[in-house]
């Protein structure tokens, strides 16, 4: 097989595999904007689904970048202090480093 037959596969190999990539975390809860809706799908993962749903558990109100899982957690009335709608929040990063907060409206409370 020629070199540039061995290149061009590779590439289509790479785009098929981004894009299967893209699809499978197009929902994820790093994508959420304010405003967006989430459910939660186990302890610690949530998914953006539509608002108005019945699998809508939360609704966005605030982000907060550049903060540490454990800062976020032990002060969890002041990260999202700013967003007075928020009842509860969600933290993602890389453990040991800084990540991003949602800080999230229960929309099922009673």
């Amino acid at each position: 097989m020629s070199k540039v037959v061995r290149f061009g596969v590779s590439i289509v190999v790479l785009v098929v595999l981004a894009g299967i990539g893209w699809y499978l975390n197009r929902d994820s809860a790093e994508k959420a904007n304010v405003g967006d809706c989430m459910h939660k799908v186990a302890a610690n993962e949530l998914k953006i689904v539509k608002c108005g749903g019945a699998d809508a558990d939360f609704s966005v109100v605030g982000k907060v970048g550049d903060k540490k899982e454990s800062d976020a957690m032990s002060d969890e009335k002041n990260v999202c202090e700013a967003f007075s709608e928020a009842t509860t929040l969600y933290w993602w990063g890389e453990s040991g480093k800084n990540g991003d907060v949602l800080c999230l409206k229960d929309l099922k409370a009673a």
